[in-house]
């Protein structure tokens, strides 16, 4: 009886999307396997039925719901307005400032080593991996950061992910970390000009992963490593490094120090050529 609820509510739920086609775009899911969903064939795993959830702003004790019971609640949600996503739409109204940013970002696309001094670690260098995609229209980031070398530490490895834009003259990059979710960082980056080595600098600001959460804006470095690495080897090369490693080369140390020189009047990101010369 259960399952015949979910293949009801889940057919009701997806009458009120623009197609099925897009409803498993949107997923991620195969659209001849969600039509076996839609037809009473298959039951979604767990993981794909929190997804299906996520998506449509259900729980999943909802939408297994008797259908009679479930279908009033979505009327009235729909009536209401409380099945609304204001922050799904400003998210994508920040892709509409500059409606050619998914074509500007292209040659962004690929890997980085990204570079910071993290205010846990004052004499170190944070090197992480970070991916960028482009999936349905839009671009996203994915980062990984390697803590491995400090004891005591319970989680050793963070990943994030998050959305870029580009407003035509800067690339803005909004993540979260993805287990816990409260470590959210902004990073404003200078594109690489056409004459220069493809090495973008920046700052980011956001919450920390230390115990006391301190708000820390840094310098920020990304080293392109082009569109095909070995995922292994660039996994292997990230992490935390001392200061003086010869791992971090001279020029980005430089240009990651967290001081405000003469002239410069408030925290702000340093052109990259001025550094690394």
């Amino acid at each position: 009886m259960t399952h015949s609820n979910f293949q009801k509510n889940l057919r009701l739920l997806t009458n009120y999307s623009v197609s099925v086609a897009e409803v498993c775009r949107r997923l991620q899911i195969n659209r001849q396997q969600f039509h076996r969903y839609l037809s009473g064939a298959a039951r979604p795993s767990p993981r794909k039925m929190q997804k299906i959830c996520d998506h449509f702003g259900v729980d999943e004790s909802e939408i297994l719901m008797e259908h009679a019971q479930f279908r009033e609640i979505v009327a009235i949600r729909r009536h209401s307005g409380a099945a609304a996503d204001p922050l799904g739409g400003f998210v994508a109204a920040l892709a509409q400032i500059n409606p050619r940013s998914t074509r500007q970002l292209e040659s962004c696309l690929g890997f980085y080593y990204s570079y910071l001094r993290p205010v846990e670690f004052p004499d170190m260098v944070l090197r992480s991996l970070v991916s960028v995609f482009s999936r349905a229209g839009f671009v996203y980031v994915k980062t990984i950061e390697n803590y491995s070398a400090v004891k005591r530490r319970t989680r050793r490895i963070l990943k994030h992910t998050g959305v870029m834009y580009h407003t035509g003259e800067r690339i803005i990059v909004h993540e979260r970390e993805q287990i816990v979710g409260q470590m959210m960082w902004t990073t404003v980056l200078v594109p690489s000009r056409p004459d220069q080595s493809s090495v973008m600098s920046g700052l980011t600001l956001g919450v920390s992963s230390g115990a006391k959460r301190e708000v820390a804006c840094y310098r920020v470095i990304w080293e392109a490593l082009g569109d095909q690495v070995n995922i292994r080897e660039a996994l292997s090369g990230a992490g935390l490094y001392d200061l003086s490693s010869p791992v971090i080369p001279r020029d980005i140390r430089a240009a990651i120090a967290n001081d405000v020189g003469p002239g410069e009047g408030a925290f702000v990101a340093r052109d990259w050529v001025n550094a690394a010369g």
